[in-house]
């Protein structure tokens, strides 16, 4: 199965299996929703960014960024301003729901939410 058909899976259930069959710990897993959100997201589009309880900005994502930190994915976005910046890929909601690029988000949000992120301190990654 092609990335870029994942989304279009009918449950989570079916696209997270499809996302991570081939992985073997937390690391693996991460990694594989990396690429998920490099290809199957259809990039550029209009999203709301915000953490949790602040006020949500209006950006343009541009594509993946340069891979993860300790907090999970980054994406490249550009705001307003017209400035670019790399944010967390679990602060932004495609403005344009249903669809896909809601889809991944939302995705990429309930693996972090139910603790997918690597958290061993003592291992980098």
């Amino acid at each position: 199965m092609d990335i870029a058909d994942i989304p279009n899976l009918p449950s989570r259930e079916e696209r997270f299996e499809a996302i991570t069959v081939d992985c073997y710990n937390e690391y693996e897993q991460l990694s594989a929703f990396e690429v998920y959100l490099s290809d199957a997201l259809r990039t550029p589009f209009a999203a709301l960014w915000g953490a949790p309880g602040t006020e949500r900005l209006p950006v343009t994502v541009l594509g993946a960024g340069d891979g993860s930190d300790d907090d999970g994915v980054l994406l490249r976005v550009r705001l307003a301003d017209g400035d670019e910046q790399e944010v967390l890929a679990d602060q932004l909601y495609a403005v344009e729901t249903p669809g896909v690029n809601a889809t991944v988000l939302d995705d990429y949000r309930v693996f972090v939410v139910e603790g997918g992120l690597p958290r061993d301190d003592d291992e980098e990654w």
